[in-house]
């Protein structure tokens, strides 16, 4: 008999009943996909950066930050509407403007792209 073979003070004895360790896996599967179904949806509203006792932990200039004296963080006054890039962004009507030239570029290749291929069929 080799010592691989004999039994073992140290060795522990599989109780473990397959079907029950498979359950259990399949109930923490479950809780975390609630949380993480939860986490995606608050994320289309709620600002990142806010966190749970509504303090603004961004690393940046904020124009939803409130300043609180004597406190290290401050508060997030975030109104919960999604588009949030305008407060940090120094001209938010831009990003309008930059949006609208893009479709109009994307336009216009789309045209030139067609009239390429009715020109080149018609040779």
């Amino acid at each position: 008999m080799s010592r691989l073979d004999r039994p073992s003070k140290n060795k522990p004895t599989q109780t473990v009943d397959p079907e029950s360790y498979r359950q259990r896996i399949d109930r923490i599967s479950a809780i975390f996909a609630d949380i993480a179904g939860r986490a995606e949806a608050v994320s289309k509203f709620r600002c990142p950066y806010r966190d749970r006792l509504d303090r603004c932990t961004s690393k940046f200039s904020c124009r939803n930050q409130q300043s609180v004296e004597g406190k290290d963080l401050s508060v997030c006054t975030h109104d919960g509407k999604f588009d949030y890039r305008s407060a940090w962004e120094t001209r938010p009507e831009s990003y309008d403007r930059i949006k609208a030239r893009i479709k109009e570029n994307k336009d216009r290749s789309v045209a030139k792209r067609k009239t390429s291929k009715l020109t080149s069929k018609k040779r």
